[in-house]
């Protein structure tokens, strides 16, 4: 083979190499397409040449991006045979947060008809991640801001605490000087449960001698109704002591927790605050009494609060793993609530809580000049800081002002006054 040959067919090979390469890199391809044009506000970066996925699958490229006045228009290349109904979401998709972008299009209905080629059709304007992440940072430093309102949130949430601290330290100051007189009744109590342990003891031996006939009792009382009406006496003196031994177990087990909780209203700003006690006579349900919406009298509302003053708490409840549900009295009016636990049994997410309550049911009254006529509902959610506080937002009224208040509450427990309880339930059968 000559050598002109040999450079005839390299140079041949190497153009042959050059147009493939160059026909892939440039995209070219003999498949049939068509054109429409899709306008958006914006359109996140998108580029020349990006893919377009249909449901998923990928069905053409983007072939050219200019500036149509105030909006960017994007002409897409689109395989022919494939159909995209009118209605389509067109929007700008992403493979990941710092991935690649692409032109997503989620098919429509096809009673709404076909897009032909050379229509316009107009994108969903969709806030980008990267932007969407600051604006999310940039609202979480406005709510941090709010939450300690130049530092009037913090304050008042460590009033709260003091007060708390003072009111056990007045309790406590209450239990020191009571405790000979609490000393000697539990004194009393504990010979008391002593001397119904051996009654039941003397009473159930007693009976088993009279149905057997021994003894002296049992010797002499041979008449059956006799012997039944002894026994029938016997047997109440034995139900008698046993309801006083179970009241007795039962008051130990109470169990009192203080609750503290503090809202604060950034549109009225003000700091509203209510406090009680809590009542455990069970695992599962307890009682609460106490006051909401308690103020200092003398100060005046910086802002507009619908917030009703001094009211009154006392409700009853019932406390499950997950689920919490109240009723009575709220607010000095008749309601009911539920919190509820979704991820209770995950430590990180088991510290959220979510709830709804609901009272004032037949609301219909003037309060600062502005009419209500609906009942009131207060929703939002707590997330567990420790075993002593919460955190959260709650809104409340929905229904009338939608009110957006950050929260914080603080509930501990108080063995002291548990045992106060204990023996105020126990203290009549005491004396005696």
């Amino acid at each position: 083979m000559r050598d002109e040959t040999k450079v005839g067919m390299f140079v041949l090979a190497g153009l042959l190499f050059a147009a493939t390469a160059i026909f892939m890199l440039g995209d070219f391809s003999f498949k049939s397409h068509y054109t429409i044009t899709v306008k958006f506000k914006d359109i996140s970066g998108l580029a020349d040449k990006s893919n377009i996925k249909l449901s998923g699958v990928d069905i053409g490229k983007v072939k050219e991006i200019y500036i149509d006045s105030d909006q960017v228009a994007v002409v897409l290349s689109i395989r022919k045979g494939i159909e995209i109904y009118r209605n389509s979401k067109f929007m700008i998709g992403s493979t990941s947060i710092i991935g690649s972008k692409f032109l997503q299009i989620d098919q429509g209905d096809p009673m709404s008809g076909f897009i032909k080629e050379g229509d316009i059709v107009y994108g969903e304007n969709m806030i980008p991640m990267d932007r969407a992440i600051i604006n999310a940072v940039s609202d979480l430093q406005e709510f941090m801001k709010g939450l300690n309102n130049n530092g009037e949130f913090t304050k008042n949430l460590n009033d709260a605490v003091v007060n708390l601290r003072n009111i056990s330290a007045d309790l406590s100051e209450i239990i020191s000087v009571s405790k000979p007189s609490i000393e000697k009744t539990a004194e009393g109590m504990d010979d008391i449960t002593v001397k119904i342990n051996s009654i039941l003891e003397k009473t159930d031996n007693l009976i088993s001698k009279i149905e057997k006939g021994e003894g002296p009792l049992g010797a002499l009382i041979a008449d059956n109704k006799s012997k039944d009406d002894i026994k029938q006496t016997i047997s109440n003196i034995k139900d008698t002591s046993e309801s006083i031994k179970k009241l007795m177990g039962k008051a130990s087990r109470m169990r009192t927790y203080w609750y503290w909780d503090t809202r604060y209203d950034p549109l009225s700003k003000y700091n509203m605050n209510s406090a009680g006690v809590r009542l455990y006579t069970s695992d599962e349900k307890y009682y609460y009494g106490g006051m909401s919406n308690f103020f200092d009298i003398k100060n005046a509302d910086r802002g507009i609060s619908y917030e009703e003053k001094n009211r009154v708490d006392a409700y009853m409840g019932w406390q499950k793993k997950q689920a919490d549900f109240y009723i009575g009295v709220i607010r000095s009016n008749a309601g009911a609530g539920l919190r509820y636990r979704p991820f209770y049994s995950d430590p990180l997410w088991g510290r959220l809580s979510l709830f709804i309550e609901g009272n004032d049911f037949s609301r219909n009254r003037v309060i600062k000049n502005r009419k209500f006529n609906t009942p009131r509902y207060d929703t939002g959610f707590d997330v567990k800081i420790n075993k002593y506080a919460e955190m959260g937002l709650r809104l409340s009224d929905i229904t009338e002002v939608k009110r957006l208040n950050y929260t914080a509450k603080i509930l501990f427990e108080d063995k002291d006054l548990a045992y106060l309880f204990g023996l105020a339930s126990g203290s009549s059968l005491a004396l005696k």
